[in-house]
C-alpha cells in the first residue's frame, strides 16, 4: 500500500496537471502558483478559498466582456471562471466554500455555453419525486447517433464538456449526466442506482432527434462501472458501450480499498470521495457498502452484453486490472486495449481509440 503524499508532492502533481488534466484544464500556471502559495495544507476551506478567489476574478472579467458585447472574450473568461470554481469544489463539496464553488461551477459553465458553436441544452427528466439533470448536445444532421456519457467520483458533467464537444464533432449527439452519488444525480451509488441510467436511456429513445438504433454509452473512471452494468441491462438496445477505467468486482472488495487508499495518482481524499458516493464518510463505512456493487456477485456477467470496449492504463493503482480480465472470462466476447500510464492511461491516445471504435459500431 502506498503512503500518503506530502503537501509538496501533491503541489508538484498539480503543477504537472495545469492546462493538461482535469480539474486543471482551464487553469493558468502563474495563477495556479498564486493559489498554491496560499495553501500550507489542503484543508477544505483553505483549498476552496484560494481557487474561488480566482473564479471570482474571471467571472468579473466575463461579466464585463459580456456587457461590452464581446462574446468571444466572455466565453473564454467564463470558461476560466468555471474551471477555477470546479477546482474549488474538488474532489467533492465537503465544506461551505466547496459547496459555493460547485454552485458557481454550474452557473459559469452554462454562462459560457451560451457562446458555444454547438449549443448545450440543460434537460430535466422527471425521476420519481426528483429530476435527472443532463446536458444535451446535438449535431446539425438529425436524427443522429447518441452517446450517453458520464465521469467518475470527481469529474462531473460540467467537466466532461470537452468530451461531449468531441462526440458532437463526430456527427453524434451527446447526453452527459452526473454519476450516482455525484453532482445533481438524484440517487446515491448503490445496487439499484442504475435506474437513473435506464431512465435516461428511455428518455433518449423518445427524442425525435435521436437515432434509436444507434445509442452508445461511454463511462469514464468509476463511470465505467455504470456503462458496463447498462451494457448488461440493455444488450438489445445499446449499439456499443465503453468502460474507460471502471472496476466491476475486485475493485469493490475491502482488500482493494485498503491497497488503493493512498494511490499516488489521486490528489487527496480518495477514500472520502469514494465514500461520498454512498452518502458515507469513513473507510469502514465504505467497505461495508462497496461489495454490493459487484457485477459478478449480482450475477450480471454471464448474461448477454452489448458490444463492450475496455480501455485503461496498465499501471493503474486505483482500479485492479484483474477486473478487466474478469470481464473477458464471462459472457459475450469483449474488446480490450491497455495503454501505458496509470488510471485512465494516456488520455489523448485512449480517446482516439474510443472514437475509432465507436465509429466502427455506429456508422
Amino acid at each position: 500500500m502506498s503512503k500518503p503524499r506530502t503537501v509538496e508532492e501533491v503541489k508538484n502533481d498539480i503543477r504537472e496537471r495545469v492546462g493538461q488534466r482535469a480539474p486543471f484544464l482551464h487553469a493558468d500556471k502563474i495563477e495556479a502558483e498564486e493559489a498554491l502559495a496560499k495553501m500550507p495544507n489542503f484543508d477544505g476551506e483553505t483549498w476552496a478559498t484560494a481557487w474561488n478567489d480566482l473564479g471570482v476574478r474571471w467571472e468579473d472579467k466575463a461579466t464585463a466582456a459580456e456587457k461590452s458585447g464581446n462574446g468571444a472574450q466572455a466565453k473564454e473568461a467564463f470558461l476560466k471562471s468555471y474551471g477555477y470554481y470546479g477546482i474549488a469544489r474538488h474532489p467533492f463539496p465537503s465544506t461551505p466554500g466547496k459547496h459555493h464553488g460547485y454552485k458557481k461551477t454550474r452557473e459559469t459553465f452554462l454562462a459560457a455555453s451560451k457562446y458555444f458553436a454547438i449549443p448545450v441544452e440543460r434537460v430535466s427528466i422527471p425521476f420519481r419525486d426528483k429530476t435527472i439533470v443532463g446536458h444535451l448536445r446535438l449535431p446539425q444532421e438529425l436524427p443522429a447517433p447518441m452517446i450517453m456519457h458520464w465521469g467518475g467520483i470527481d469529474n462531473w458533467k460540467e467537466e466532461r464538456h470537452s468530451f461531449g464537444e468531441a462526440f458532437v464533432k463526430e456527427g453524434w449527439g451527446c447526453f452527459i449526466i452526473d454519476s450516482p452519488g455525484t453532482g445533481e444525480c438524484p440517487m446515491l451509488a448503490g445496487p439499484d442506482a442504475h435506474q437513473v441510467h435506464v431512465a435516461v436511456l428511455d428518455y433518449l429513445l423518445k427524442r425525435p432527434e435521436v437515432d434509436a438504433e444507434k445509442i452508445a454509452v461511454v463511462g469514464a473512471s468509476f463511470g465505467g462501472y455504470w456503462s458496463t452494468k447498462l451494457a448488461h441491462l440493455a444488450p438489445e438496445t445499446l449499439r456499443a458501450a465503453v468502460n474507460w477505467g471502471g472496476g466491476i468486482h475486485y475493485f469493490f472488495q475491502p482488500e482493494w480499498q485498503e491497497r488503493s487508499r493512498h494511490a499516488d495518482s489521486y490528489l487527496f481524499d480518495l477514500i472520502e470521495a469514494r465514500a461520498n458516493l454512498f452518502g458515507k464518510k469513513t473507510f469502514d463505512e465504505l467497505c461495508q457498502v462497496m461489495p454490493a456493487l459487484s457485477l459478478l456477485d449480482q450475477g450480471r456477467l454471464d448474461k448477454s452484453c452489448a458490444p463492450l470496449l475496455i480501455v485503461n492504463g496498465k499501471e493503474d493503482k486505483q482500479v485492479p486490472l484483474e477486473d478487466f480480465y474478469l470481464l473477458l472470462e464471462h459472457g459475450n466476447p469483449k474488446a480490450i486495449r491497455l495503454f501505458p500510464g496509470g488510471h485512465m492511461g494516456s488520455i489523448s491516445n485512449i480517446f482516439k481509440t474510443v472514437i475509432a471504435w465507436l465509429h466502427a459500431k455506429l456508422d
